[in-house]
This record gives structure tokens, C-alpha cells and sequence, in this order.
């Protein structure tokens, strides 16, 4: 499983990348959420690569299925190049 501390506190004050919530909020809420995926179960996250910023609203939303796949693929897309951006995963 791929796990990583900083990643998961990468989320710390950013910005909310699912943005589904009518009361989306940016900063002290923001978590790293993880998407549901084929590696997700009972007790078990995805790895922390299916993972995106999102306020504690929109998380909820996604963790009860709310969420369109369309809205959770563009989210990943812009929590990756954040943490491409900020040199916590690299492209070899």
C-alpha cells in the first residue's frame, strides 16, 4: 500500500479541489481525501495516489457517494500537479 505522511499533510490550508458542495471551503478544513478505487474495502483506504484536497463539506459528500466519477477525476488531476508542483511525487 502506498502511504504517505507527507502528502496527507500536504492538504494543510489549501485550496478544495472536488468543489461539489454548495458550502465548499478553502483552508482549515481541507483534508486529503481518499477516492474511492479497486483497491478501497472494508477498512481500507485507497493509496494515498487516489487521494485529493477536499473541505470537510465535499468530503462527506464524496465519502457517501455524491460525488461523480467526472468531478473526482478532475479534482485528482489537480491535487496531483499541486503535489507535483510541490516535489511530492515525481515523473521519471
Amino acid at each position: 500500500m502506498i502511504k504517505s505522511k507527507k502528502i496527507r499533510d500536504s492538504a494543510r490550508n489549501e485550496s478544495c479541489s472536488l468543489r461539489v458542495h454548495p458550502q465548499c471551503q478553502d483552508g482549515e478544513t481541507v483534508v486529503f481525501c481518499h477516492l474511492q478505487s479497486n483497491y478501497r474495502g472494508m477498512g481500507f483506504k485507497s493509496p494515498d495516489l487516489f487521494g485529493v484536497y477536499g473541505c470537510s463539506w465535499c468530503h462527506s459528500w464524496l465519502d457517501s457517494g455524491k460525488v461523480d466519477m467526472h468531478d473526482q477525476m478532475r479534482a485528482l488531476q489537480e491535487t496531483q500537479m499541486k503535489l507535483h508542483d510541490k516535489g511530492l511525487i515525481k515523473v521519471k
